[in-house]
């Protein structure tokens, strides 16, 4: 069963995603939704960095993004000019958020592209070619739309109806920027619950809250419990998630080292294994489902190489990378399995959409038992 737990009193309030009574998904209340990714600026042009083809914007005070030209829109920005921009990705550590002036605003259904012209379906979509001639027809003039996966389970009347309202939240922010001073918030990014109502393929079979006010706002019935957390060891599961060390059920080890470049993965096997061959492979799958639930629940992105043990044959390499990539169907944010290299490694990447989860404040005796 897929429940979603949210928790908004004590030391740490957050939002969990549980299926199964297994941790999916965490995401604390406090995020700043004001420089998450989809958040849209209207901005003022700093700095022009002619040798990196870029330049960076003021958001607001003492934050800056970075904007590279091939997303800025029209001429080339000159210092002082006031932009209309959208966060892509967030701000990590010493870099920059990532800017772009390709405005997209996101629905359940479809995400509405004010400057496109173009219509387009989620590569996710099992039938993609009939879903892009219906975008097409569906497409208002002068804008571009993408209708996500989950609209090929809605009538065009729901599509349509989702389309004027987010036509309606253009026109009403062109309308506020207007007469606004940048640099200057114009939309903050989707809540953390819109957000899981828009991206995950299938929606919460139970919500459990222990705020009657939460409850009461949710499109679908909740639950009252005083600690929905403490349920399913909510905390506890994060720890142990959020460690260097991930021990695998049979008795197997992950070990996940981030560096600059990659977050480079090793696959261990229980010392006392028989038979090798069958039980490497059976690690093998196992780290699989395990990896494709820890990146989603750690926020990973970027580039990611995985270390599997070492297997006899292509076939069983083929069968980890499928297991692989049936695991990460689950995900609501873009990946990419690559396959193995030369050497043996296994790579992707997933799509940078918020900062990781262990560089988010945490409550300290939370923080405390990780592995260095």
């Amino acid at each position: 069963m897929k429940e979603l737990l949210i928790q908004t009193k004590g030391d740490t309030p957050a939002l969990a995603l549980v299926k199964d009574r297994r941790l999916m998904a965490y995401w604390p209340l406090e995020a700043q939704l004001e420089l998450a990714a989809g958040a849209i600026y209207k901005g003022r042009v700093g700095r022009v960095m002619k040798n990196l083809n870029a330049l960076f914007v003021t958001l607001t005070k003492g934050v800056e993004g970075f904007l590279p030209l091939s997303e800025a829109r029209g001429t080339q920005p000159r210092p002082g000019d006031s932009l209309l921009v959208q966060i892509k990705r967030p701000p990590q550590g010493k870099k920059a958020a990532y800017l772009t002036q390709d405005i997209s605003l996101p629905g359940r259904f479809c995400m509405l592209l004010p400057y496109g012209n173009y219509a387009h379906a989620s590569k996710r979509s099992e039938h993609r070619q009939a879903m892009k001639r219906r975008a097409q027809g569906l497409r208002p003039e002068g804008m571009g739309l993408v209708l996500r996966s989950k609209a090929e389970q809605a009538t065009d009347e729901e599509i349509q109806a989702e389309i004027a309202r987010l036509q309606a939240d253009w026109e009403a922010l062109l309308q506020k920027e207007s007469s606004a001073s940048a640099p200057m918030l114009m939309a903050p990014a989707p809540g953390i619950l819109e957000r899981i109502l828009m991206d995950e393929t299938a929606l919460p079979e139970r919500v459990i809250t222990d705020d009657e006010k939460t409850a009461d706002q949710l499109p679908f019935p909740g639950l009252i419990h005083p600690d929905p957390f403490g349920l399913y060891n909510v905390l506890t599961q994060l720890r142990q998630a959020l460690r260097r060390r991930v021990y695998l059920p049979s008795g197997g080890l992950l070990v996940l080292d981030p560096t600059e470049a990659a977050l480079v993965i090793d696959v261990n096997t229980a010392q006392d294994s028989k038979r090798a061959g069958d039980a490497y492979l059976r690690t093998n799958l196992e780290a699989a489902a395990e990896i494709a639930r820890l990146l989603r629940l750690r926020r990973a992105g970027g580039m990611i190489l995985i270390d599997f043990i070492d297997m006899d044959t292509d076939a069983q390499r083929l069968q980890v990378q499928q297991a692989l990539e049936t695991a990460l169907r689950a995900d609501p944010v873009k990946t990419e399995v690559l396959g193995f290299t030369r050497l043996g490694l296994m790579e992707m990447t997933r799509k940078k959409t918020d900062a990781p989860l262990p560089a988010q404040r945490l409550h300290e005796e939370d923080t405390t038992t990780n592995d260095a």
